[in-house]
C-alpha cells in the first residue's frame, strides 16, 4: 500500500500546495471543485445561495472554481 504525505499548512506557503486549486478541509488540503464552464459555476453558486463566491479559472488545472469574492478589489474596479 502507497502510503501519501500528509501536506500541511507550511507546504502551501511554499507553493508546493497552490491555494488556487486546493483548500483545506478537515485538517487536509483537497483539490477544490470543479466546472467546465463558468455558466455552471454559477448555477452552483445560484442552488446553494453562496452569494460571497464568483467562479475563477484555476491556474493549475484549466477548470473553473469557486472562490470568496473580494469586494475590496471589486469596488476598486467599479469607481475607476
Amino acid at each position: 500500500m502507497i502510503k501519501q504525505k500528509q501536506t500541511t499548512r507550511s507546504d502551501c506557503n511554499k507553493h508546493i500546495i497552490k491555494r488556487e486549486h486546493y483548500a483545506k478541509k478537515y485538517g487536509d488540503w483537497k483539490p477544490k471543485k470543479k466546472f467546465d464552464t463558468e455558466e455552471s459555476a454559477q448555477e452552483w453558486i445560484k442552488q446553494y445561495k453562496m452569494y460571497k463566491y464568483s467562479p475563477y479559472i484555476c491556474k493549475v488545472c484549466g477548470k473553473w472554481h469557486i472562490g470568496i469574492k473580494n469586494i475590496k478589489i471589486e469596488y476598486n474596479e467599479e469607481n475607476q
